[in-house]
């Protein structure tokens, strides 16, 4: 079992005979093509320098002369994703009062779990929600829900995380957008 990006290595001890056997792979059935860089064999050993998805499956060893073939038990490659992101949060700027959504979404085998965190201190209790797609709602936005919220993925062979920060703006009451200019009020909305 490995994760992508990460080399595998797979022995096999080779059968005896005589004359000494040659040994090859098998891969789902089918002779390893090692004309791909990655791929060396050498006495016995299976090296894959670089693992991608497809290189998961099911391999043999096989042990060849001319008297005959010999396989080896059935070997079974797994390779794990780490988590990545496929949505990431946006910062936001939205007025006290109003509600606040960070979008997250992430990808990794197996499927990450998703929690969220506010850097300086907890999520604000009882105005947020986290849907099933991994949104994070806050309600009724106030200054001190002001700041970095990290949408944290994890699974059994790494974590992701990515932030974004929230900036609350007070409501401002249409008088402070009014003026005097020749005892006419000038009020911009």
């Amino acid at each position: 079992m490995v994760a992508v990006g990460e080399p595998a290595v797979m022995e096999c001890q080779p059968p005896r005979g005589h004359p000494e056997p040659t040994i090859s792979w098998k891969k789902d059935g089918s002779p390893l093509d090692d004309k791909d860089e990655r791929i060396t064999i050498r006495g016995g050993k299976l090296m894959i320098t670089y693992t991608r998805k497809n290189d998961a499956g099911k391999y043999v060893c096989v042990g060849t002369n001319m008297v005959g073939e010999r396989e080896s038990e059935v070997a079974e490659l797994t390779v794990l994703e780490r988590p990545s992101f496929v949505k990431r949060p946006s910062n936001l700027a939205v007025t006290a009062d109003d509600s606040a959504e960070f979008n997250c979404e992430a990808r990794g085998d197996p499927v990450p779990t998703v929690r969220w965190r506010k850097d300086d201190g907890e999520l604000p209790k009882a105005r947020y929600e986290i849907r099933d797609d991994h949104t994070l709602k806050i309600r009724k936005v106030m200054a001190g829900d002001m700041g970095s919220y990290t949408c944290v993925a994890e699974n059994m062979v790494g974590k992701a995380e990515a932030s974004a920060t929230l900036t609350v703006q007070g409501k401002i009451a249409l008088k402070d957008y009014c003026y005097y200019e020749k005892e006419i009020e000038f009020c911009v909305f």
